[in-house]
């Protein structure tokens, strides 16, 4: 986001920018609906010749292969500068060396005899490549949250819908679909390499603290995401004995999250979500669940599960690629963080479910994994409301301190004036900042700062983290030589 002006999705009185549908979403989509790491995937060829031996290796590999590669781009990123001059070739390394690895074990799963080290090595293969793939996406398709979301419900709509036209497909059709799919999902990677210069406003190397910042803003919908992807790992259910309930909840999560952009949701869009979303689809499947065994509620609870970890997962992606939008951190530290978190609690359903074969049904598990992230996120609220019931403790005595002062307080301009009055306002913060040598981002939360906004308010207006708000506010004051928002103020209104 450095260098340019607040965009809409961050702007709270603005509407947000228009979504428009290109080709390269299609071939997202594509992408999503191939990964082997999504499991419905692999049960598209439960009929082949060597499925039930191959299988469970390909995919152990696959995610193991994810998860070292993972670790290991973000480390390097959080060490090093981003790499602009070599990711290109590096995209293209790792476009081969997934199609490699999904064509061999496509050709494996058709021989006569089964192959387990060659099932192996295509997993492990196509594992690696996958962290630099969805980094190398999410650089070609990184917008803001609002239009970020969007896309999200459209791959969403899209991939559970293929999904289920692949389920109904006789293997011996469903293999060349299948590929063709796969290429389709990562021509583009091929073409593009990568987006040009969408690392130039990243810093040379991650600040000190850049993963607790990430983990800080992105925490409640990760862990949503890696729930998903340890549920969908350990078992599959079906909703009401017609379809998979991946696939019927997909639709709805979809639905959602359009309703959310366009009819329900409020800015900032991100901290509605987690107050009343997240929530509100959380007691749904709690309601629908303490009904008893089958009954028909009973059986809606299964869609409503998926549902809510389908929403969070959204929010998850959504969010990654408004963090890789606003170039605050590399994409591969963000991307590789966030693969590997997924990679590792799908492996760990793996190897609970296939290796170690605890137990037969996880569904009670699953019941009480969801009502311990449900508390989880019950915590979170309640601290979030104690935080900010302290923060307004500190503004009325900043009210109060404020009536003893003859002259306007930010937060006053900001309510009561209308547009004409608000572009000086603009206008004055851009010449403090450029005077003063404010970075983009500091000129940024400068704006915020003059219109009275607190630190809390713009972290989850710019999707950032309070600390990361608060260090900017240091630096500003420390340029400005000032040390306090009073002073602030009155800079301002002498520019």
């Amino acid at each position: 986001m450095a260098g340019r002006a607040i965009p809409s999705w961050a702007a709270g009185d603005q509407s947000p920018a228009p979504f428009a549908l290109r080709p390269v979403h299609g071939a997202l989509a594509a992408f999503v609906l191939t990964l082997p790491a999504y499991t419905p995937t692999l049960s598209y060829f439960s009929e082949a010749p060597q499925a039930s031996a191959l299988s469970d290796a390909f995919l152990f590999a696959l995610l193991l292969g994810a998860l070292l590669v993972a670790v290991l781009m973000t480390v390097r990123g959080l060490q090093t500068s981003p790499q602009v001059r070599g990711d290109g070739i590096l995209s293209r390394v790792a476009v081969a060396a997934y199609v490699v690895g999904i064509a061999l074990f496509l050709v494996l799963l058709f021989q006569g005899q089964p192959v387990p080290l060659l099932a192996i090595l295509a997993g492990f293969v196509a594992g690696a490549a996958l962290p630099m793939l969805v980094t190398t996406w999410a650089r070609m398709v990184a917008v803001p949250m609002d239009r970020a979301l969007l896309l999200c419900g459209f791959v969403g709509v899209v991939v559970s819908f293929l999904g289920w036209v692949l389920s109904l497909l006789p293997v011996h059709l469903l293999a060349p679909v299948y590929g063709v799919l796969v290429l389709a999902g990562v021509v583009p990677l091929w073409v593009g390499a990568r987006a040009p210069g969408i690392d130039a406003g990243s810093p040379e190397a991650a600040p000190r603290g850049a993963l607790r910042n990430l983990l800080s803003v992105t925490w409640l919908p990760l862990l949503g995401l890696a729930v998903f992807a340890f549920m969908t790992t350990v078992m599959a259910h079906s909703a009401f004995g017609v379809v998979r309930a991946t696939f019927l909840s997909g639709v709805l999560a979809a639905v959602v999250v359009f309703g959310v952009c366009f009819l329900w949701g409020r800015k900032p869009l991100l901290p509605w979500c987690y107050r009343v979303l997240v929530p509100l689809l959380g007691a749904v499947f709690v309601v629908l669940g303490a009904f008893p065994a089958g009954t028909f509620p009973r059986e809606v609870s299964v869609v409503a599960l998926y549902l809510f970890y389908l929403v969070l997962a959204m929010l998850g992606c959504a969010l990654f690629l408004a963090v890789v939008h606003a170039r605050e951190l590399s994409a591969r530290v963000a991307l590789g963080f966030g693969v590997g978190v997924v990679a590792l609690a799908a492996l760990v359903g793996c190897i609970l479910s296939q290796v170690l074969q605890v137990t037969a049904d996880f569904s009670p598990w699953l019941t009480v994994l969801t009502g311990a992230f449900i508390a989880v996120l019950l915590v979170f609220l309640g601290r979030t409301a104690w935080d900010e019931l302290g923060e307004l403790q500190e503004a009325r005595a900043a009210a109060a301190v404020a009536e003893v002062v003859p002259e306007r307080t930010p937060l006053a301009d900001s309510i009561l004036v209308d547009l004409p009055v608000r572009v000086p306002l603009e206008a004055r913060c851009a010449a403090l900042a450029e005077r003063f040598g404010l970075s983009p981002r500091e000129a940024e939360i400068l704006g915020y700062l003059a219109r009275g906004f607190s630190p809390t308010y713009i972290a989850k207006d710019l999707v950032l983290s309070v600390s990361t708000v608060r260090t900017h506010v240091r630096n500003i004051y420390r340029k400005l030589g000032i040390g306090k928002r009073e002073e602030l103020i009155h800079l301002v209104d002498e520019e």
